[in-house]
């Protein structure tokens, strides 16, 4: 009896003991951590954005899940009073920017903007910070349209860069990024933002004409 009983309390604490570790590998697991140190605020997020609860649900892990890879591009905010990250962010500025220095407004392209992001999501997943891209080749090879303009420039922002703002206000300080900025005859801009593996914010920024 006594060995039934060893045996039971054995079970019930090696059940207890696995519902521990899993609830510790979902914390280690689930990334509410920001670049600029800050805390994704699930209940906020929730709050603030009824349609993507309609669709993934109201769980914490799956909010954040949702924010990393398409809330930051859709411009929702992670946080009350979280600065604005999205593409659509940077372009009004960089456009705001051109205007004040009389130059002409770059128009958001789709095919741009599909191809923006796939550079950032490169570099976030690879951490490969570079116009080469992870697979050697030059940034340009991952736009569809290569070749087909005569007027290209590529900007990229990691790290510290973790709004908007700080990442425009960056280039407008660089004389190699801010060349591409104003570049007067370009006439398209695509922008992608993703969140890399390493908890950064990847930008990357491309203009043609």
């Amino acid at each position: 009896m006594a060995s039934v009983k060893w045996i039971i309390k054995c079970i019930v604490f090696s059940f207890a003991l696995g519902v521990l570790c899993r609830l510790a590998y979902a914390q280690v697991q689930a990334d509410y951590t920001l670049p600029d140190g800050t805390r994704f605020d699930c209940g906020y997020y929730a709050q603030q954005n009824a349609d993507v609860v309609a669709v993934v649900g109201n769980s914490d892990d799956a909010l954040a899940e949702h924010y990393w890879k398409y809330g930051i591009a859709e411009g929702r905010l992670p946080y009350n009073g979280a600065a604005d990250v999205s593409a659509g962010s940077v372009i009004a500025l960089v456009n705001a920017y051109r205007s004040a220095q009389g130059v002409s407004l770059l128009k958001q392209d789709a095919m741009l903007m599909e191809e923006a992001q796939r550079r950032a999501a490169e570099m976030a997943e690879t951490q490969c910070f570079s116009h080469t891209r992870p697979n050697g080749q030059r940034w340009h090879t991952a736009f569809k349209q290569d070749g087909f303009y005569t007027v290209a420039g590529e900007n990229l922002a990691r790290g510290s860069q973790s709004t908007a703002i700080s990442v425009v206000e960056a280039w407008k300080r660089s004389a190699e990024h801010n060349t591409v900025l104003l570049h007067a005859k370009a006439t398209r801009v695509g922008v992608g933002v993703a969140k890399g593996v390493d908890g950064k914010f990847y930008f990357a920024l491309t203009v043609t004409n």
